[in-house]
């Protein structure tokens, strides 16, 4: 009993047979390979600007899968490897050269006060922006025409 003279209410657990059968414990016995990835790169995709110019609404299908096949190929990397792929992978300081839309549009999901974007990039134009905080990459933008951080150079 409890100071107040209460019996202290027991949670209730599930009947025996709902958990049979499922795996339970550290997600790291169940994944492959997980337990030894801690330094990889993985992606979240929770700030991804769904609204703006740059969303992943207008990609084709086709790119979308081309786009996710490169960055599950990416998983395999530690954020230094990633980072020494220079014409893969580059950092930028904000504003910087960064677009002027981009910069408004920044501040109107919250970032502006933002010191850091980075980008992957892929074919031709086609750039993704995000921010990376330790090894994860923080998915934010898909650029097909290279509009978020224009190049100075001609034919990129």
């Amino acid at each position: 009993m409890s100071k107040g003279g209460r019996a202290k209410k027991k949670l209730a657990l599930p009947p025996t047979g709902a958990a049979q059968g499922k795996r339970v414990g550290d997600v790291r016995s169940l994944l492959p390979g997980l337990a030894f990835s801690d330094d990889k790169v993985c992606w979240r995709f929770t700030y991804v600007d769904h609204d703006g110019r740059w969303g992943f609404d207008r990609m084709a299908a086709a790119t979308l899968c081309e786009v996710l096949t490169k960055l599950a190929a990416c998983e395999s990397m530690t954020l230094n490897e990633l980072r020494t792929t220079r014409r893969f992978f580059k950092e930028y300081d904000l504003p910087g050269g960064l677009s002027k839309e981009a910069v408004v549009r920044l501040g109107e999901l919250g970032f502006g006060d933002a010191t850091a974007l980075h980008r992957l990039e892929f074919t031709g134009k086609q750039r993704l922006y995000g921010f990376l905080l330790g090894n994860v990459f923080h998915v934010l933008w898909w650029d097909p025409e290279h509009e978020v951080y224009p190049s100075k150079l001609k034919h990129t």
